[in-house]
């Protein structure tokens, strides 16, 4: 959440790349929160549900979001901003909470953590197509877009 408050910092014009970064920041903040119930939820539920191991995931994504936060305190070009933020949206960590969300939410909560999700990846590539030239860093978006997209549709949600 505090990369894409930097980087919203750093690009306050165009006004909607200000805004795109700050919304990212929003949707991050929402993902903290839902962390937080997943681990209440884990607390009460007195069950031994299937919980995914996330220790060495979570050392990974925090030694790359650790890099990639220290990196945006430097002056950084609008697609380096883009290539963190599709790095960051890249990590296991994504993954591991919809995991969590499968195994002690319900579908409803389910359904709308990956909206938001497939939502934000739209959004990157939306900004990367309008505000580069950069056709590879494009494609890694729209992966990342159709990744979750069949993630979705796997589990018979669309």
């Amino acid at each position: 959440m505090s990369t894409y408050v930097k980087l919203a910092r750093a690009f306050k014009e165009p006004p909607e790349v200000h805004e795109f970064w700050m919304s990212m920041a929003r949707h991050e903040a929402g993902h903290i929160g839902a962390l937080e119930l997943l681990e209440v939820m884990i607390e009460q539920s007195g069950t031994t549900a299937p919980v995914p191991q996330l220790s060495q995931a979570a050392e990974a994504a925090a030694s790359v979001i650790e890099r990639i936060h220290d990196e945006a305190d430097a002056p950084v070009t609008l697609a380096r901003a883009f290539e963190l933020a599709i790095e960051l949206e890249s990590s296991e960590v994504e993954d591991l909470v919809c995991d969590l969300f499968a195994i002690l939410a319900d579908a409803e909560q389910r359904d709308q953590a990956e909206q938001m999700m497939v939502h934000d990846l739209s959004d990157l590539s939306l900004m990367i197509e309008k505000y580069t030239r950069d056709d590879a860093l494009l494609a890694r978006a729209d992966a990342l877009v159709e990744r979750h997209v069949g993630r979705r549709e796997r589990h018979g949600r669309s």
